[in-house]
């Protein structure tokens, strides 16, 4: 009875072996299509939602009136994100933006700024908001602008990011 038994079990693992490895394996290869599926999707939401936009001022404008339209014409982007859903809210109040000394001429950093976080006897103060990027040309007057996507959080400069910056808007 023993032997009869030992005999069937080798029987079925000879029979089953092979199938469980295969569906395994097209569970495996089910899980990589179902991965690159959702990478390629984000990536392509990322481009779009980095795709540059153009402006400009009078050639020669002035840095004031250079940084005047870049925050209005960000500041009704970033809005019209919020208000489309394209970016999480709330809407931004304002925006602020640096010119960047230790980059080439003409490149801005900018936050659509939605919370200001107030300074207390322990902490600095800051701002919470949505990034973008700038490239201007001083000397025409032309401007590019992108939203900046990325990894937020702690040890996000460490990532990789599925997309980079559009050359337009300084990357």
């Amino acid at each position: 009875m023993a032997a009869v038994l030992l005999v069937g079990a080798v029987v079925a693992a000879i029979i089953l072996i092979p199938r469980i490895t295969e569906v395994k394996r097209d569970n495996a290869e089910r899980a990589r299509q179902d991965s690159a599926r959702a990478l390629a999707a984000q990536r392509a939401r990322l481009i779009a939602e980095q795709r540059p936009h153009h402006g400009a001022v009078p050639a020669g404008s002035g840095d004031a009136v250079i940084v005047a339209e870049l925050q209005r014409v960000i500041l009704t982007d970033a809005r019209e994100r919020v208000a489309s859903g394209r970016l999480p809210g709330p809407p931004a109040k304002r925006v602020e933006c640096e010119l960047l000394k230790h980059r080439r001429p003409g490149r801005y950093k900018c936050l659509a700024v939605t919370s200001d976080l107030p300074t207390t006897d322990k902490t600095v103060g800051g701002m919470v908001g949505h990034p973008f990027a700038a490239l201007v040309d001083p000397e025409t007057g032309r401007f590019s602008w992108c939203k900046v996507s990325g990894s937020p959080g702690e040890l996000s400069i460490q990532r990789r990011f599925l997309v980079t910056l559009p050359r337009e808007c300084g990357g």
